[in-house]
């Protein structure tokens, strides 16, 4: 028997009782093999440990073998774990006779003797594109497989997020409806919450929005010299107030910054928001967050968005990037993991990185690098 390894990594088989031909399938298989390792098999009752062992998905078979049968053709389809296998049996006419119903039932192909080197190299080359073909659509069902499993769960967490504002809005619609003019301190009251909870909603409905843009290509890009300042000066602002009503100190330290790099102002705003969004959702009462932004030795802008809170848990560092991902804090599941996917987005397309590690001391450090300028033939417009 000859056992050869395949374009796939795992091994073909060839089990050929008459040493011509078990040569000519040799010199068939070379363009297609990275290397060959002889073995012998007595009888066909050693095919299946064989196959088993070398978990090989392609068999060319020779019913010369002794104890070959309609069973070891049976066997070839039935056992465990030889689902994907390709079979190709090889025999003269006469040998055939006996085994063509079940030969034409459990083979992928036959190979008639004799037969010539222009079609024992179609059969082999046959064979081989049938078997990779096989692999990239077992691989190709198994990430569909996946891609469904993980946008069910999105879907399921999308419908919670929108379904909780909405039914908080409606809750203190109802009662500023029935009671507002009896109570007229609770329409601040419910009116905030209303706001609040609309803000909310809007704020997922745009990142939708943002996601499938993105995925669809549609992104407006406008790259444009930009001061660095002005930038850390817009994010600052925008959480004044929130960093306020959590008794948290927001500490920006932008002194050894560039003054200017050129990149998406807009975009990369949104990114750095986004980032400390995260940051103050997850920092305890009387804590501090940190934004840095400092220049890198080969040029460009490094930020760092720094928090005092429960931190990142082990292994999660990069899966929170991904689409439909959450960040997992303790019971509960952190947003619907689309902002840290859309800042990923962001920052690739400017020739960037951004990753996740865990802060000196505890807490979470996410980091932002930037090059000076994006990358060539990088155009501002949708992509």
């Amino acid at each position: 028997m000859l056992c050869a390894v395949a374009p796939t990594g795992r091994s073909a088989l060839v089990a050929v009782a008459d040493p011509e031909i078990r040569a000519r399938v040799l010199a068939a298989f070379e363009p297609f093999v990275s290397h060959a390792d002889l073995r012998t098999v007595d009888e066909a009752g050693g095919l299946l440990p064989l196959l088993a062992a070398t978990k090989a998905d392609l068999l060319i078979a020779d019913v010369s073998l002794p104890g070959f049968s309609e069973v070891t053709l049976e066997a070839l389809r039935t056992s465990p774990g030889l689902d994907g296998l390709y079979v190709v049996i090889v025999a003269e006419q006469a040998q055939l006779s006996r085994l063509m119903v079940r030969a034409r039932h459990c083979a992928d192909d036959l190979l008639i003797v004799p037969f010539s080197d222009t079609e024992l190299a179609a059969r082999t080359r046959l064979a081989f594109s049938r078997l990779l073909a096989h692999h990239e659509w077992v691989a190709r069902s198994r990430e569909l497989q996946d891609l469904t499993h993980r946008q069910r769960e999105f879907l399921s967490v999308v419908s919670h997020e929108i379904r909780t504002p909405l039914s908080a809005i409606m809750s203190s619609a109802n009662i500023l409806r029935r009671y507002g003019r009896a109570r007229p301190d609770s329409v601040e009251k419910f009116s905030t919450v209303i706001l609040q909870e609309g803000r909310r909603l809007t704020r997922l409905i745009n990142n939708l929005l943002d996601l499938a843009k993105i995925e669809a290509g549609e992104v407006e890009w406008r790259f444009v010299r930009t001061a660095l300042e002005e930038v850390v000066s817009v994010v600052r602002d925008s959480f004044a107030a929130l960093v306020g009503e959590k008794h948290l100190e927001l500490v920006v330290n932008a002194a050894a910054a560039p003054a200017e790099v050129e990149l998406d102002r807009d975009k990369i705003i949104q990114v750095l928001v986004n980032l400390l969004s995260n940051a103050i959702k997850h920092s305890p009462e009387g804590s501090t967050v940190t934004l840095r932004c400092v220049g890198r030795e080969e040029d460009g802008v490094r930020f760092e968005v720094e928090d005092q809170g429960v931190g990142i848990p082990p292994g999660q560092e990069e899966h929170i990037f991904e689409r439909f991902q959450q960040l997992e804090v303790g019971d509960d599941r952190a947003g619907t993991g689309l902002g840290l996917t859309i800042a990923r987005e962001i920052v690739e397309r400017h020739g960037g990185r951004v990753w996740a590690a865990s802060a000196p001391g505890g807490g979470a450090l996410f980091v932002v690098e930037l090059p000076a300028a994006p990358p060539a033939g990088t155009d501002n417009g949708p992509v």
